[in-house]
């Protein structure tokens, strides 16, 4: 026998052994193969939604990942698992061995493991909500001596609002059983409530390479930022106080330009830039914007091959949208009363395109950062433009804000208006909070926020 449990024994070595030392050999390849079989059968949770979502998924191959990252999962949850090495191929050590392999061992995994958590009570959701996943993201962005994040760090007035370890971004290694049921505890952008478990990994799974897990994915080498890199922002709001600003060719000097909803450039590119690397929003305000694009002649930005599409999970809509796209399926309509049309982006999205919030990044702006009055009413959340430009203050390493706070009687409410338009305040957000932080963050040298008089 040229091959015991794995380990190549030459033929004429062992000829050359004794009987008493071959039964040696024997009981020591035997005790090998039963710790292998016992740890298969105490594999962690984590590794076992890898495999459920690798038996249900048609491309196997894309999940030869290593395995260890995938089991570290359980430290994001309190369940600290450290593993000294990884299961690998003959070719490439660092490699997992596919994982498809195991699909017979793993093909009764039920889908039950998937469970909706119970609905809870408005105070249990209000303590809930602020429990969040750690993750290492942050890491990737603290590599700019100057960042505003250590800015933030020192502040004794604002540092206490920033968590450094929240998940910023979503991807494959955000989804498994545990995940699902603790996030289905809440409702909308907060969270899961509402969605097949299907629909989120049929997303996720496709979201599954380094681009996925940082912003700037352009700027990556090997998978990592550079060292030392320092990233210039600039975020873009829609209000009326960039109307004769002339600032456009100063955004457009930044390194990223992030825009939101109707972000319309065309003839007004001295106010405004012509320049788009971050095009933000949800399904529903994309939807209503669309909705007026005849009336305001907005175009969703098709940009060049560096524009990514920063998808703010409201509903469900998101997720059975983007997992149909990304694998070529006709796009769906939204679910419920309203049966929205789905939108026709200008370019075929892909997972190097695509970038996704994670639902706790979200809930956390609403909790730590704008601090509505309204933050505990089910249906408040924070502004779209909100969301950017608090995703751009955790990742970018200088912010500069155009098109946020002005006086709401001075100015129209959005830049592009042909007839003065004045300001709604909506149920679900509130604007005056959302102002009073930018001014705070201003005062404090963490934004530079452009403001100016009317003339």
């Amino acid at each position: 026998m040229h091959i015991m449990c794995g380990f190549g024994i030459d033929r004429n070595l062992v000829n050359r052994l004794s009987m008493q030392q071959g039964k040696y050999i024997y009981l020591f390849c035997l005790l090998l193969c039963l710790t292998g079989v016992l740890v298969i059968l105490n594999i962690s949770d984590g590794t076992r939604d890898l495999l459920q979502r690798t038996i249900h998924s048609k491309d196997f191959t894309r999940f030869a990942i290593p395995i260890s990252s995938y089991i570290a999962r359980g430290e994001d949850t309190g369940q600290h698992a450290q593993i000294p090495g990884m299961i690998g191929d003959a070719n490439n050590p660092n490699r997992l061995l596919n994982a498809s392999v195991l699909r017979a061992a793993f093909e009764e995994i039920a889908e039950e493991n998937f469970l909706v958590a119970p609905e809870l009570p408005l105070e249990k959701v209000v303590v809930e909500e602020r429990k969040y996943r750690h993750d290492d993201q942050h890491e990737k962005y603290m590599r700019c001596p100057t960042t505003v994040r250590k800015k933030l760090l020192s502040d004794p007035v604002v540092g206490k609002k920033l968590v450094p370890d929240i998940p910023i971004l979503m991807w494959d290694k955000h989804f498994n059983a545990s995940e699902y049921q603790r996030l289905t505890q809440f409702k909308g952008i907060n969270g899961w409530r509402g969605t097949n478990h299907t629909d989120i990994r049929n997303l996720l799974t496709q979201l599954n390479s380094p681009n996925n897990g940082y912003m700037f994915d352009d700027r990556l080498k090997n998978g990592e930022p550079p060292q030392s890199d320092c990233i210039r922002c600039a975020v873009i709001g829609n209000g009326g106080i960039l109307n004769g600003s002339r600032k456009g060719a100063e955004i457009d000097a930044h390194d990223y330009v992030f825009r939101v909803n109707a972000a319309i450039t065309d003839n007004y590119e001295q106010d405004v830039g012509r320049k788009t690397s971050f095009y933000c929003f949800t399904m529903v305000t994309l939807s209503n914007t669309m909705a007026l694009s005849r009336r305001t002649g907005f175009h969703i930005p098709k940009g060049d091959e560096k524009l990514r599409y920063l998808f703010f999970a409201d509903s469900e809509w998101t997720y059975t949208y983007l997992s149909a796209v990304l694998a070529g399926r006709a796009p769906p309509t939204s679910v419920g009363r309203y049966h929205r049309k789905p939108p026709d982006f200008p370019r075929k999205l892909t997972a190097e395109n695509v970038k996704v919030l994670h639902p706790d990044f979200e809930r956390y702006l609403k909790w730590s950062w704008v601090n509505s009055s309204a933050q505990h009413k089910d249906v408040h959340r924070p502004t779209t433009g909100a969301i950017m430009l608090l995703a751009a203050l955790h990742t970018c390493d200088e912010v500069n804000i155009y098109g946020f706070a002005g006086s709401y009687s001075e100015f129209s409410e959005h830049y592009y208006d042909k007839t003065y338009s004045k300001h709604v305040n909506y149920a679900n957000h509130d604007n005056g909070a959302e102002n009073k932080l930018w001014d705070l963050l201003d005062q404090r040298g963490i934004i530079s926020l452009y403001r100016r008089e009317k003339p």
